[in-house]
């Protein structure tokens, strides 16, 4: 029964331009929505409880990702040009800036309103499941990657929520416009991306998760945001030390 439920579901998504973006956002969507129903129920000490088992949790991907990379020293010189890029062009202060402009204009009182956006937005779209399933679905018409994947975000997004409320909620955006843009250029990027360099974009992304889950559970401040050109450099330096 599970498997034909499931079927039907790829068969929906099959049929629609981006499906696994499409049903990613909306996973995302329920999640926020049931963790700010389920936050005002909750108290602060657990709800840090909680979030330092997601931290913990998130850690425990980024390791797992981490694991498959091919070429370390690749993984290594695009982590570190991403990071020097990323400051250049201040990625995260933008993503701050976009996330306290959205809370001006829904008018939240919402302390953790900026850091629950960034930190949401990142943990969505950083990783290889997001690049892989974005061009699987986009060539192959397969959105099977992405439902697993919105599955996940669907849980996350519910106890960040109950955390950092409705900021959460509004990562939607940034993850509909990057998986949907990685989906229409996918017929470019089969022809360019290897299985190597997929390896290391899983890599790198698995860095960016671990950091993300040690910004959970305040053991760092790292700028994430600034780290992500280089998703864009290990293509390059995949290719060149191969």
């Amino acid at each position: 029964m599970k498997g034909v439920k499931k079927s039907i579901m790829l068969e929906i998504f099959k049929s629609l331009p981006a499906g696994g973006t499409v049903f990613n956002s909306l996973a995302v969507i329920f999640g926020s929505v049931i963790g700010l129903f389920l936050g005002k129920f909750i108290s602060e000490k657990t709800q840090d409880t909680i979030f330092n088992c997601l931290g913990l949790f998130t850690v425990y991907v980024g390791v797992n990702m981490m694991l498959n990379m091919k070429n370390s020293i690749a993984v290594l010189l695009s982590l570190v040009l991403g990071a020097v890029t990323g400051e250049f062009l201040g990625i995260e202060e933008k993503l701050n800036t976009l996330g306290d402009k959205l809370k001006a204009r829904i008018k939240t009182s919402n302390a953790k309103f900026t850091q629950g956006f960034v930190s949401a937005t990142l943990l969505f779209c950083v990783g290889s499941m997001a690049i892989i399933g974005s061009i699987e679905d986009g060539l192959r018409h397969n959105p099977e990657i992405l439902i697993t994947k919105g599955i996940m975000d669907c849980i996350a997004g519910a106890m960040m929520a109950g955390t950092f409320g409705v900021g959460v909620m509004f990562s939607v955006v940034p993850l509909f416009l990057y998986q949907g843009v990685i989906t229409l250029g996918a017929s470019w990027a089969e022809s360019v991306i290897t299985e190597a360099m997929y390896a290391n974009i899983s890599g790198i992304g698995g860095l960016m998760i671990m950091g993300i889950g040690l910004n959970m559970m305040k053991i760092t401040r790292l700028r994430l945001g600034d780290m992500l050109p280089g998703l864009v450099y290990v293509v390059f330096f995949s290719a060149m030390l191969a």
